[in-house]
């Protein structure tokens, strides 16, 4: 009988291999590569509370699979991967914001340009 960690482990990757928009890669903030060909699930519009002004700001999410990035940098950088780029963050790099949510085995972070 499969362990509950095995199990868990086989529908995130059944998760992300149905929903993501494509690949990206990851560094840290100066630019040193951690990761590539990450599947990512991307979210535009997300809404969340400006801690500051009470504003609502519309953010980019991505969620990845939290064992494929190593380790998450302070302000880490996505950049959408050239084999299979994701379109909502082509051309661009997109700097870590905050963490939306993180379940221990996918973790989403709020991103800005």
């Amino acid at each position: 009988m499969a362990s509950f960690d095995s199990l868990v482990s086989r529908m995130d990757a059944k998760l992300m291999a149905g929903l993501n928009d494509g690949r990206v890669d990851y560094f840290t903030a100066s630019g040193q590569p951690l990761a590539a060909g990450i599947e990512a699930i991307v979210e535009r519009e997300v809404e969340r509370v400006n801690d500051v002004t009470g504003a609502i700001d519309r953010l980019i999410t991505i969620c990845v699979l939290k064992s494929q990035l190593g380790q998450i940098a302070r302000q880490g950088i996505f950049r959408s991967n050239a084999d299979a780029p994701v379109a909502a963050l082509a051309g661009r790099d997109w700097i870590v914001d905050g963490i939306e949510s993180d379940d221990g085995s996918l973790i989403t972070f709020y991103v800005v340009p």
